[in-house]
């Protein structure tokens, strides 16, 4: 039976599919800005992987895979890695899984245990706390201060304490869709290394980095660069718009004191908790996946043309520079889900701000489409005053 706190947490997103459902009878008239899916198609460099995956015939190609994964994929993913990061990773030092949740759930099997904390700073990702209290811990969340939502560093060491044993984040952040900097993430390095001293506990940082490549290479700094004890969170649904696919992984930074036992304890945790590898197909995708490059123009010109517009019509848009969304303050004093539920009956679907554990905003994607978006952006102006 599932618990009161848990089903207080998956309230929210209950309520929002609620709204879902009632505004799907519109059926193509409505303007679903609400998760990343692409309403205008999967690229067809990434169907082809896809059909090369599956044509290349190899002997059981498509039968039971080693827990943790290939050795191919694997390797391919960790020489990806290194050469990203700019660190050595082995093959080994990768744990394949069906997307990136399933990646976190290992990923906190690995760094906490039942009765500790894990500090989580929001808005964040909306099932960060689910999981954390799935399994057995303690959900520390920390407001990341408005309008520009960039890591509040002070606030994070506060919030740490003997029992803590994870800081869980992502990095750009979903929903805000900020990047974080090596100078802040190292400030951060600092904080966890000292507490960890402080509390003589471990402290792992869990860098969900799901959305690395929606914004510019040079400038995203992976926390596994600044932080020895990380773990890296990976999907590769979001770039090539294959959420349904569910492949993804978690990865042991190299500089981790216990390398080698962490990653063997990842393995492990997926025959322990069912969480298997992904299905054979897509493992053998994956390094066609990893030399994949897409045009992310499009979304660059949506995020700033939907910006503009929306903040010429009044709203106050976060000021993102990475991921497929935008995070705005909902106007008014009114309530985020009756702004949504109104927004709802005139055809726009957008995520109200207490599905992330926060409030006062709410969500839009940017995948909708040229149309989808310049009839959400109407909507959106019209609403504001209505």
């Amino acid at each position: 039976m599932i618990d009161a706190a848990t089903l207080d947490l998956l309230r929210p997103l209950e309520e929002f599919e609620e709204i879902r459902r009632r505004a799907a009878r519109l059926g193509d008239r409505l303007c679903d800005l609400s998760y990343a899916n692409p309403y205008e198609g999967v690229q067809r460099g990434t169907r082809d992987v896809l059909r090369h995956a599956l044509d290349a015939e190899r002997l059981l190609d498509l039968q039971y895979t080693p827990f943790g994964g290939h050795t191919l994929a694997r390797r391919a993913v960790a020489d990806d890695l290194g050469e990203r990061q700019r660190i050595p990773y082995a093959f080994d030092d990768v744990v394949l899984t069906p997307g990136a949740m399933a990646a976190l759930h290992l990923a906190l099997r690995a760094s906490a245990t039942p009765g500790t904390e894990v500090v989580i700073p929001v808005p964040c990702w909306l099932d960060y706390p689910l999981y954390a209290l799935h399994l057995g811990l303690t959900p520390i969340t920390v407001p990341l201060p408005a309008p520009e939502f960039l890591l509040d560093i002070d606030a994070i060491e506060a919030a740490i304490t003997e029992r803590t044993s994870a800081i869980l984040l992502s990095n750009p952040s979903n929903p805000a869709g900020r990047s974080y900097s090596e100078d802040v993430l190292a400030r951060l390095s600092a904080v966890i290394a000292r507490a960890a001293h402080r509390i003589r506990r471990e402290i792992t940082l869990i860098s969900d980095e799901t959305h690395r490549d929606f914004t510019d290479a040079a400038s995203h700094c992976p926390g596994a660069r600044v932080h020895d004890t990380t773990l890296t969170v990976y999907s590769f649904g979001k770039y090539h718009f294959l959420q349904g696919q569910r492949v993804g992984y978690v990865a042991v930074a190299p500089g981790h004191p216990r390398r080698a036992a962490v990653a063997a304890e990842l393995v492990r945790w997926t025959r322990v908790t069912g969480i298997c590898t992904p299905t054979a197909l897509m493992q053998r995708a994956i390094p066609e996946l990893l030399a994949l490059r897409h045009d992310l123009s499009p979304i660059d010109a949506a995020r700033a043309w939907v910006s503009s517009e929306l903040r010429q019509a009044g709203y106050r848009v976060t000021p993102a520079d990475a991921t497929l969304f935008l995070y705005i303050e909902t106007p008014g004093a009114e309530p985020d889900f009756d702004f949504a539920r109104r927004l709802a009956t005139r055809g726009v679907l957008v995520l109200p701000a207490p599905v992330f554990h926060h409030s006062g905003h709410f969500r839009l994607a940017l995948t909708g489409g040229r149309r989808m978006l310049e009839t959400g952006v109407r909507i959106l102006g019209t609403t504001i005053n209505a």
